[in-house]
Parts: C-alpha cells; structure tokens; sequence
C-alpha cells in the first residue's frame, strides 16, 4: 500500500460518467486502482460531485515485522474508526515501517474523504443513511 491511494466503500454512489477501477481489498472496502486521490477529486468535479478532505487523520500502529501482512492490519484498523465516522473513502497520507527498542511496528496515517453530490457536508446521520441505502443497493 502506497500514499494518495484511495480506499472507497463498496455500493458508494457515484456518477454513472465516472468510470473507476476498483479491487476488493476487505470486508466492504475496496482500493481504487484507476486514480490517486486528486485525480478522482477532478473527475468528480467535473461530474458536478464533490469529494470532501476531512483535515484531521486517523492513525493506527501496529506492532509486528515489517510487510505486507503488517499494513494491511494497520489499514484495517484505519478502515474501522473512519466507518464508525460513516465517510465512505479514505485516503492514506503515510505508511512507515520503523523500529522502537528493537521491536518493529507499522505506522498508517489516512484522512476520511467523502463522495456525494451535495456540497454541504451530510450529518452523520443523513452518511448513515446513505450508508444503509448504498448496503442495500449492493446486496
């Protein structure tokens, strides 16, 4: 996993125009593998959506030795707290594998974003809302 990737929820509601190549990644998460971040803000924008920046970031550590397998257990505890916040994308800002006393651990840091086509931010329960609907629209 590198910085400016993009991880969205499955059943996001986005335009129909917009044509974006995602991969399963865990549980209703997916990677976007077509854009970076600012890419898919341009293309949303032009589309007449908007794609929220959230300033404050979510971080996790994980303790254990350098990898994959490491990252991806920080990133999921990343994907957790931001679904709690009921945001539908996020975008990691930072991946470090270093060491304290010896022991190795992984550091991802991330900032929620937010597909929608208002340009007022929904409440969180207008986002669950959504959430619900896009659930349903998968299943």
């Amino acid at each position: 996993m590198k910085q400016r990737t993009i991880m969205m929820q499955t059943g996001t509601f986005i335009p129909e125009s917009l044509r974006v190549e995602a991969e399963p990644y865990w549980h209703a998460w997916q990677r976007i593998s077509s854009a970076d971040g600012d890419l898919l803000e341009r293309n949303l924008r032009k589309a007449g959506w908007n794609f929220f920046f959230l300033a404050e970031s979510v971080q996790a550590m994980v303790w254990g030795h350098r990898g994959e397998r490491t990252v991806r257990r920080a990133l999921r505890r990343v994907l957790a707290k931001v679904k709690l916040l009921k945001f539908n994308c996020l975008e990691i800002t930072e991946v470090t594998q270093k060491r304290f006393l010896g022991l190795p651990y992984v550091h991802v840091s991330a900032h929620s974003r937010h597909i929608q086509k208002s340009s007022t931010m929904q409440s969180l329960g207008e986002r669950s809302q959504a959430a619900v609907a896009a659930t349903w629209a998968v299943g």
